[in-house]
């Protein structure tokens, strides 16, 4: 069942929008602080998380910043009073996903969720390249059927790399030379000479896929 965080101090919202979701078949969590969301978040796996604006002392931008650097896959749907607050998460490069003004019906809403749960289960099916296999979902690389142990950013550069297959992927502040040298060794361990990443000298990496030397 998909489960849904609301993350509001205003208790009466909350109260509608638990009753509304509840009523269409979610499970749902409320929060009246980021804090106490977080917590849910270390012990639910949430498809999608509704949250109120809130620009005292930048809450809203350091919770989204906290959900991107955790690797967070639930869609965010942001609930605010105006459109200045959408620039501000845009700016920020937020992990925000939509936004919705104030006052909205439930159909509009109920709209928004379900448009954002079907891009998130696109977005989440299986990587596939040769002998490598990414469960997106569940946050597990396979190479030929065999479990790969690797790290949050490991998985985070796989992915790029994988989307990217056969591209040059640039360095940056997850990209480095040292995250990049221990996937390989990974990679190369599980795979051999099937799956190689390549450097590409002053421009960044590329993924290749060999035939297989099963």
């Amino acid at each position: 069942m998909t489960k849904v965080l609301i993350i509001s101090k205003d208790q009466q919202l909350s109260r509608i929008l638990n009753y509304s979701l509840t009523f269409s078949g979610f499970t749902v969590e409320s929060a009246i602080s980021h804090d106490q969301a977080v917590k849910f978040i270390e012990e639910i796996h949430f498809q999608l998380i509704l949250m109120d604006f809130v620009a005292h002392k930048g809450e809203s931008v350091n919770f989204c910043k906290t959900l991107k650097d955790n690797g967070s896959r639930a869609a965010l749907v942001v609930m605010g009073e105006c459109y200045d607050e959408l620039s501000i998460l845009e700016g920020m490069n937020s992990a925000m996903d939509d936004y919705i003004l104030k006052p909205f019906g439930m159909s509009e809403l109920r709209m928004i969720i379900n448009k954002q749960l079907e891009r998130k289960r696109l977005t989440n099916r299986p990587l596939v390249l040769g002998d490598l296999k990414i469960d997106v979902a569940r946050s597990l690389v396979f190479v030929r059927d065999k479990i790969v142990n690797v790290g949050k950013n490991e998985l985070e550069i796989l992915i790029i790399l994988t989307k990217k297959a056969g591209k040059i992927v640039t360095t940056d502040k997850l990209i480095t030379e040292e995250r990049m040298l221990l996937l390989r060794r990974k990679l190369q361990k599980a795979a051999g000479e099937a799956l190689q990443i390549k450097s590409v000298k002053g421009l960044g990496y590329k993924l290749i896929a060999m035939e297989s030397c099963r």
